[in-house]
Formats: C-alpha cells, structure tokens, sequence
C-alpha cells in the first residue's frame, strides 16, 4: 500500500464524515430524525520488509444512534398521553355543560319547585299555575337541550372513530410500504438498513401510537410486525389488514370498530385502548352512556313521580288531575326501548316492548337478552353494567307474554322468536329527549285532594279526622268522576267500636258492600279507619240482569209462572300460590247452579278456604205513570217478593211502622215505594231498604236475596226497572267546547270528530261518534242515544241518557213494565252481585264457558280504598264523622304539598332526590373529568421524559456537530496534505531516474 493510497482512504472516509456530519446538519429539525455517525476502521496491515505497515481507513458504518428500548417507551408515554387528553378534553365539555348554571338542569329544577310552592301559597291563583306551567316548560326544555347536545357529542365521537379508523389504515399501509422498501435495499447486498427509512418508519410508528396502543416485534429481515386490540395484526411484513367503522350491532346510533382482514370482518372495539381512539371509546363507555342514561332517568323518574301524584288531585274544575308531563310509558316509548340486533335470523316480525313499572327499582344500565336455546324459547337477560345475569327463564309460546326485572317490564308481543335472537334494552338512554310538557290549562293544574272529611257538630268528644295522602284513585270508591261512590260515614257505636258506613242516603246509611262493621278503636292516640292494603283482593260480579221483557203472568185459573233472574251456569276455579315453590293448587271445581241467587252464590263461595264473599241486589224503579181515563186505583197494584205495596190498610195495621204512608198517591211515586218498603217489618227483617230522590227508586237487598217484582193494573199503569248500574260513554275524539249538558244544544259539525266508547260488562265493547248540529238539549240527548241504539249495543227496554254538570255522558238500560188490564200482571225478578274476598296468594277464576255472572278473566281489585283517614283523641257512642269527594278544589293544596314533598325525598332508587341524582351526575362527571386532567398531567410529564431521553441520545446537537466538522475538516486537508506529499516524493523519485 503506498503512501498515496493511504491518503486516499484519509481523503474517502474524512469526505464520507463530512457528508454525514453535514446530513446531521441539514436534518437538525427533521421530525423522527436519528442522527448518523461514521464508524471508520484501519484496513488491514501489509506485511512489508518483515514489518505490518498500514494501509489507510475505510468506512466500517454509518450507525444511526437509536436505543429501541427508549423509542418503544416514548411511543408507550405517547399512547398513555393522547388517550388521556382525548377523555380529558371530552369530558371536560360535558362537565361544563352539566355543572353550569345556565345550561345544568338544576336551576331550572329548583326554579319550577318554587313555582310549585308560589302555587301551594294561592291554590285559587291563575297566574301561579301559568308560571308553573311555563317552568315546567323550562324544565323540558333544558332536559331536551342536554339530550341534544348528548347526542352531538355521540355523532362526533362516531365522526372521529370514522376519521382515526382512517389514518390508522393509512399509517399501516405507509409502514408495510416501508418495510417493503426496507426489504429490498437489503437484497442489494447491503449490511445494514437505511437510516432515514428506519427513522421514517418509527416516526410513523410513533403517529400510530397517538392513534392507539400498538405492539411491534423486529424480523430478521429488518420488517416489523405491528398489532393491535387483542393481538390482530394491522401489519404483518408487507401487508397491511385495515381497521373500519360500522353501525353497531346491538346499537346502529353507536359506531363499533371492525378489523377488516380480506373477506373477514371482526368487531374488535371492546379489545381497543390507547391513544386518541382508546380515549375517545372509553370517554364514551365511563362519561358519554352513563350520563345519557343517568339524565335519561332522571328525567323518567321526575314525570312519572309527577305525574303520578299529580293525577292523585284535583285542578280547579274538580276533575281528577291528567299528565302534568308526558306519559313515560307511551307506546312508542316502549317500543324504542328496545333495538334489536340486525343479524337476527328472518323473518325480522319480532314486536318487543319495556313498560317500566317502578322508577325506584330503576338502575342506570342497560341490558341484554339473548335467546340462548337450545330451541326457540329459552332465554336470558343480562345487565350490561355488571355483568349479571338478571332472568334467565323461558318464554311459553303464547304471546303476549311479560317478564319483570329491576322495575322493568318486557313484553314479547308478537313475532318468530329465534335462537341467537338478540335484543338491547335501553330503559333511560331516550328519558331526556322523551320528557315533554303536556298539560298547558293553568286551572288543569291538580293541587287539591279528592277527599274531605267532616265531624258532625253533635258529636260529644273532642277528636280531629284528616286524610292521610291519597294513593290510588283507581278503585271503586273513586272510580266515578266528581263523586265519591258511596260517601262513607264512620259512626261510633261505642268509646272503642265503630262502623263504616254507606252514607248515600243520609238519613238512612247502610253497611258497606263488603261490610266494615264493629271495628276497633283505640282512644287517645291516632287511629287509621279504613282498611290498609293487606294483599287481599275483591272479585266482583257483574249486576243483575235485565231480561228482553217482563214475564207475562196469565190470570187464575192458569198455573202460577215464576220470573228468574236470568243468570247462567257458572264455574269457580278457587286457586291458592305457594310463592315460596312457585307452584299452584286448585280447589275443587265449585258449580253455581242457573237462577242462583247472590245470597246463595256467596254462601256457597264461603265454604271455600281463603275465600269470603258478599251479596247485594240492586233493583232502580222510575218513570211512574198511571192511566188518567181510569181513576180506579184499586185497579193497579205492585208487589216486592209477595208483599203487596199499594194495599189500604185499616187502622191499627201490624204490617208497617206507624208513620208508614197509609194513602197511596195518584200516580205512584218513588217516595211513596220507598217509605213503603222501610216501614214494613218483613222487610227490615229481611234487610230490604230503600232510597228515593224524587225521581227514582232504588230498592236494595243487603243480603243478596233475589228482588221480585209484580206489577198488575191498567195497560197506561206502569214503571220503568234497571238494575241501577250506569255506562260510562268515554270520549275518544276531540273535547267539546263547552261541557255537555241536557239544556243546551251543540254543534258536532265544528270542531270533531266527536267520538266516544262504552263497554258493557260481559256483553262487549262499542264505539259511537256524535254528528249533526243539535240545536236543543232533547236533539242532543237523542242524538247520543240514536247512536247508542244503532252501535251494535243489543240493549234491553230503552237508553236512558244522562249528562252531568261536568258534561260526562252516561247511560242505564230501562226496562218497561206496564199493566195489562184485567188480564193478568206482569214479573220481573233482579239477581243480585257477588263480591268474592280472597286471602293474599288466593285467587279466583272461571271455568269455561264464561256467563253472566262473572267476567270469563276477573280482575280482582284490592280491597283497600286508595286512601285512609285518620282520627285522634277521644270518642264517644254515637259519634259521627263524614268522608266525601272535596267539593271545593279552588282554595285546597293538599296535593300541591305532596307534589312539593317530592323535590326532598329519595325517589330516584330509593336513595336521593332529584337534586342529589343530579348532583351524584355533576360529580360523577367532574370526577373523572379531574382523574382525567391528573392523569393528563402525569402522562404528559412521562412522555416529556421519554421525549427528552429519546432527544439527547438521538438528536441532533449543532455544537457537537460543528466540533466534527471541523474535526473531519482538519482530517479532509491532512490527508490531502498526504497525497500532496506522495506526490512530491513520487516527483522526486521519477526525477532521480531521469
């Protein structure tokens, strides 16, 4: 080796160093830049004139100074940073939006409480209940604003998983490209890789891992692997798989991630974390759903509390309270509740509704059901939340059919019910959107109580009666609008004893029907007087019978003709449920003979374990008239089980009570039958009463026997029977105007359609519609019943229509009955009703075919009035106190108090008020929003460190870099310096020979 060749190498490697050293240089600010330094190493030694001369310098390697372990620690700390500032950045904006004053719900929420209480202050107030109204406007309104921006927030966080699935396919398409490009420069026969390729592939690594958590293991032959989620592998050498976005498959509102591999498509979204994709899925799964659903039931838990008690009043008109909001249990609220799955087999025919039946048992999850099989009907439900299995049980086959969990109802409809069906149950996700207004009438607004108590002034102790809170106006007693039925009146017949009494006829109460009689009091302290819901439920009959017309008995010699009370067979099923082994037993089948009397039917029912029953028969006479061109009223006699009513008695009479009316009036009169009736002894004995207004009759059994009726005299001489039950004629179409009366015409042409439905027990159900411009009260009252009689509605007698003050129509089928001359008389005999009592797990049912006496499915209704009184103090015999349907709503705020005492108890899961939900809500959110921000901090600080550990080793530092210029500078000129002298030694020595 010459001494020039040894300066060329000098001048080769010092050049090489220079452009290194300048590469270094010009990529100072190059992003994932790895500086480069020159190793350089002496060629090998000559062996010359027995010594090892040296032969120059070659460039060994351009090392690029990398530490994998630190570059994998920086993308991990850039991973851990981005997901943390993507759930903190989220986060913090729904914590802004719940926790502000002007867009949180609890302002508004304590603004529509003190309206309430500005209402409680003046029940009589219109304006008060306007601002309430417009409060509870604000209330909606604020619950639907947040709804919204919810569900913006849900299509943004579904736009950036669609945008990161994206750039995540991107960034692995660009890396198998490298690793590609990386493959063939090594087949060119070089020993080492490219540093900039390299250097580009970690930068892409590193944007990658912003995206989310990756995993990457080295190849021999300088490729990489790159996975992702549960081990997937987005890159594998040269090929790269991509990651997309979807509907979801319980939840098409939800986008799911899928990894896409050729044909295969995997959800893998719940296998994701890291990075802004990690933080943006768990921003929704910890901070988005929770608080969709915790608002959502909020909201449901608010209007059905309020609704609920509000519907327990009266508004100003005395009409029981409607929907202060809107129905949580509408039927397209229970329909949307439940999302099924799109890969359920066909046909897609399923109809699945939720019906929440308690807010308190309401939990902020949603739940899964899954038909597991084997077969069609096995079927679970799980709760997303935890994880627990709730129900696992199996449908029958028949449908409808219901099952009951945490407050929840779910109804399968209808449909072919598979195995691998599927379904999401979402209870509260919709309750801030669905949340509505309805009630807009300020005198709709129902603060008072339907129910007034009253001491009689005689009374002789001093003692206070008031109303505990009302809680059902469903049952008998309040079933009809604007009356109590019956009032009842609490009469003490000792210090310690009393009755509760029917007090319809005030001058003559009766007992109640089933009886409340010789109960206990306790003097001195507060005492409930009437029944508590103690789980025993009432089964009642339907009323007596009318028949097509009265029976025709022929006069003497012909045979004496019996009138029945036209009830049909009838079988009894008397059940009793062993909760405690889920299992029923059957009581033998009791047969109830045709023509049974209700005395008869309800003895034979007593004779059944866990079973009492009463009888009551009810027969209503009206309509009086007597033939004026025949004044003979010798001629017309009535009769009530073979005891004649229109006799003339003799003095000293042992048949009635002294001051009976011994004339009989011209034409008979309802008051002339009644006092009749309760001054005959046989009667009293016989426990048959009766009670007049004047107008009609009512002749009552309070044993339940059979009430025959006998009518004889001149064809112009008769009555009108019913059995005292009314129709109800509910509208279905628009309201009128102005309330319905029997005085006043109206004009169904303006403003319809005018539509109503009654339902006759046992006999169906029927629709009318009122048309025409009815110009009196008469063309009124025919044109309802015109449309009664032509509805399909086969009735017996004639229609007798009603409309009271409030404009509620109603009707009584009454049968006429007439004399027919000297020829005979004519019968009718009324059944009575049954009223069966069952001990809790008891319960009746009814053997086909169904009759007339028992509905084919009873419905048995608790026995407990729906509200209770209380009476303290002292009391003596005779003592008196009146319960009655509150006629004066206008001043009254019992209900408004109860309405208000909702804003402080623990009615969201029996545990917090309206506020503290909210409030556990705003600290939720804040919570993790605060845990996000520190943990934000912390990974910042780590991935700062990482950073700068990274930097220091590999990046670029100008000072060092000018030194080795510089130095590989001197180095450059030395060795050109040494080919300088080669060359003149050479000169020299060619020189020499010359």
């Amino acid at each position: 080796m010459s001494l020039l060749n040894i300066g060329i190498t000098g001048l080769r490697v010092h050049q090489t160093a220079l452009a290194v050293t300048g590469h270094n240089i010009a990529n100072t600010d190059t992003e994932g830049y790895s500086r480069q330094r020159v190793i350089l190493k002496p060629n090998d030694p000559l062996f010359i004139g027995g010594n090892w001369v040296g032969a120059g310098a070659n460039v060994a390697n351009i090392q690029r100074i990398h530490d994998e372990f630190l570059v994998t620690q920086l993308r991990t700390d850039t991973s851990s940073f981005n997901r943390f500032d993507t759930i903190a950045t989220n986060a913090g904006a729904i914590n802004s939006l719940l926790a502000d004053t002007g867009t949180g719900i609890q302002p508004v929420l304590e603004s529509f409480f003190g309206a309430l209480e500005k209402v409680n202050d003046d029940p009589s107030s219109t304006p008060a209940r306007q601002v309430l109204i417009s409060e509870g406007k604000g209330l909606v309104d604020r619950f639907n604003s947040i709804y919204d921006r919810f569900e913006d927030q849900n299509t943004i966080v579904n736009g950036q998983m669609d945008v990161l699935a994206g750039e995540i396919t991107t960034l692995a398409a660009s890396i198998a490209g490298l690793n590609e490009l990386l493959v063939s420069k090594s087949s060119e026969g070089v020993s080492s890789a490219p540093s900039d390729l390299l250097d580009e592939r970690d930068r892409l690594l590193r944007e990658l891992a912003e995206k989310i958590d990756v995993s990457v293991s080295t190849q021999d032959d300088l490729t990489i692997n790159v996975s992702i989620g549960n081990g997937q592998g987005l890159v594998i050498g040269n090929e790269f798989n991509r990651l997309e976005v979807g509907a979801g498959e319980l939840d098409a509102g939800r986008f799911d991630l899928f990894f896409v591999k050729g044909p295969l498509r995997e959800n893998i979204t719940s296998d994701l974390s890291g990075g802004e994709l990690g933080g943006i899925l768990e921003f929704r799964e910890q901070v988005l759903d929770p608080s969709f659903n915790q608002l959502g039931r909020l909201a449901i838990v608010l209007s059905a509390s309020f609704n609920q008690q509000h519907k327990l009043g009266l508004d100003l008109d005395g009409r029981f309270g409607q929907n202060f909001f809107s129905e949580v249990n509408s039927r397209g609220n229970m329909l949307t509740r439940v999302i099924p799955d799109d890969q359920n087999a066909l046909p897609q025919d399923r109809l699945v509704s939720l019906e929440i039946v308690d807010v308190n048992e309401m939990t902020n999850s949603e739940y899964e059901v899954r038909l597991t099989g084997p077969g069609d009907k096995l079927f679970k439900i799980v709760r997303r939340s935890d994880g627990v299995e709730v129900l696992r049980t199996a449908l029958s086959g028949s449908q409808p059919q219901s099952f009951e969990f945490d407050g929840l109802k779910l109804n399968f409809e209808s449909g072919t019910f598979q195995e691998g069906d599927v379904f999401l149950l979402t209870p509260s996700r919709f309750g801030a959107r669905d949340i509505k207004k309805i009630l807009s009438v300020p005198e709709e607004v129902a603060v008072a109580t339907p129910i007034e108590t009253r001491k009689s002034l005689g009374n002789q102790e001093d003692s206070t009666i008031r109303t505990t809170p009302i809680t059902d106006i469903s049952t008998d007693i309040l079933s009809t609008p604007g009356e109590m039925k019956p009032p009842l009146l609490i009469r003490f017949s000792t210090d310690s004893r009393y009755d509760v009494l029917d007090n319809s006829d005030p001058g003559n109460p009766i007992p109640l029907f089933p009886p409340l009689m010789n109960l206990p009091y306790a003097p001195g302290i507060t005492n409930l007087i009437l029944p508590e819901d103690d789980g025993r439920q009432a089964f009642t009959s339907f009323g007596g019978v009318l028949p097509d017309r009265a029976l025709y008995q022929a006069p003497s010699p012909a045979p004496t003709l019996t009138a029945t009370n036209g009830f049909f067979p009838q079988n009894i099923i008397i059940t009793r449920d062993d909760p405690s082994i889920l299992q029923s037993f059957d009581q033998p089948l009791l047969g109830i003979p045709a023509n049974a009397s209700a005395r008869a039917t309800a003895d034979s029912l007593r004779e059944r374990e866990g079973v009492d029953a009463f009888a009551r028969t009810t027969l209503q006479l009206s309509d009086f008239t007597q033939d004026s061109t025949n004044a003979a009223l010798e001629n017309t006699t009535l009769s009530l089980n073979g005891v004649l009513l229109t006799d003339t008695l003799s003095t000293g009479q042992t048949k009635y009570d002294v001051d009976y009316p011994a004339v009989v009036p011209n034409p008979i009169t309802p008051n002339f039958i009644a006092d009749r009736i309760n001054a005959n002894f046989d009667f009293q004995r016989a426990g048959i009463i009766a009670r007049s207004d004047g107008a009609k009759v009512t002749i009552i059994s309070l044993e339940g026997d059979d009430l025959s009726l006998e009518l004889s005299g001149d064809p112009g001489d008769g009555l009108k029977a019913s059995n005292g039950e009314s129709i109800a004629v509910t509208p279905t179409g628009n309201d009128a105007i102005e309330n319905l009366n029997e005085f006043e015409g109206y004009d169904f042409t303006n403003g319809g359609p005018y539509t109503y439905d009654f339902t006759v027990p046992g006999r169906g159900a029927f629709s009318i519609a009122l048309t025409g411009n009815q110009l009196t009260g008469a063309d009124v009252l025919n044109e309802i019943r015109t449309q009664i009689e032509n509805s399909g509605f086969v009735f017996r007698g004639d229609v007798d229509i009603a409309i009271s003050e409030r404009g509620e129509i109603s009707f009584q089928e009454r049968l006429p009955i007439n004399g027919t001359g000297p020829n005979g008389s004519q019968k009718l005999t009324m059944g009575g009703q049954v009223k069966v009592v069952t001990d809790p797990n008891y319960r009746m049912s009814i053997a086909p075919p169904g009759n007339n006496l028992f509905a084919e499915e009873p419905e048995g209704k608790p026995l407990y009035f729906g509200f209770n009184v209380e009476i303290e103090g002292l009391v003596a015999a005779g003592d008196e106190f009146e319960i009655n349907f509150n006629q004066n709503a206008t001043a009254d705020n019992r209900n408004g108090l109860q309405l208000s005492s909702l804003a402080i108890e623990d009615t969201v899961n029996g545990n917090s008020t309206f506020s503290e939900s909210y409030a556990q809500l705003v600290e939720e959110i804040g919570s993790i929003t605060s845990r996000s921000q520190i943990s934000l901090d912390a990974a910042e600080t780590l991935f700062r460190q990482a950073e700068q550990a990274v930097t220091s080793l590999s990046g670029v530092n100008l000072d060092e870099e000018a030194a080795r210029l510089i130095q590989y500078e001197l180095g450059y000129n030395a060795s050109a310096q040494v080919i300088s002298v080669a060359q003149s030694i050479f000169d020299t020595l060619i020189a020499t020979f010359r």
